[in-house]
């Protein structure tokens, strides 16, 4: 596992802030909370709480629950995933329970689950009783 820090701006010359990284063959149990970027290749248990973006590279597994800005699978997730973005890139695996403003599943990328919407303000989920129903007459 490594903390990295220092000199860490992106071409457009935002700061992008500290990275917390578990490398491949690495199993780490536990909860983190962090501000900075999270990377995973290797193998995670427990509870992730980041301000900002949770990547979990192609080796990479996390069994727990995430809680983050945004959140890119490429390897596996099984637990409940919270945050703002979440994707799932090809050959991506995410098993649980997702709250997000925004899902995007790239082909091969697979999600067994239940998903809800962040989405409260403005938008109104009608009861089934409440559906209006359609009736033809002859």
């Amino acid at each position: 596992m490594a903390f990295f820090a220092g000199d860490n701006k992106q071409p457009n010359g935002k700061e992008t802030g500290a990275a917390t990284i578990i490398a491949a063959n690495t199993r780490f149990k536990g909860e983190i909370t962090t501000d900075c970027h999270f990377h995973t290749d290797g193998e995670f248990e427990g509870t992730i709480h980041s301000k900002n973006t949770v990547m979990v590279g192609k080796t990479g597994l996390i069994i727990g629950d995430v809680y983050a800005q945004k959140v890119i699978i490429s390897g596996r997730v099984t637990g409940n995933v919270e945050a703002k973005t979440i994707e799932i890139l090809a050959n991506g695996r995410l098993e649980g329970a997702i709250t997000s403003d925004e899902l995007v599943i790239e082909r091969k990328g697979m999600f067994l689950g239940q998903s809800k919407n962040n989405i409260k303000d403005g938008i109104q989920v009608l009861p089934k009783e409440a559906t209006p129903s359609i009736e033809i007459k002859k």
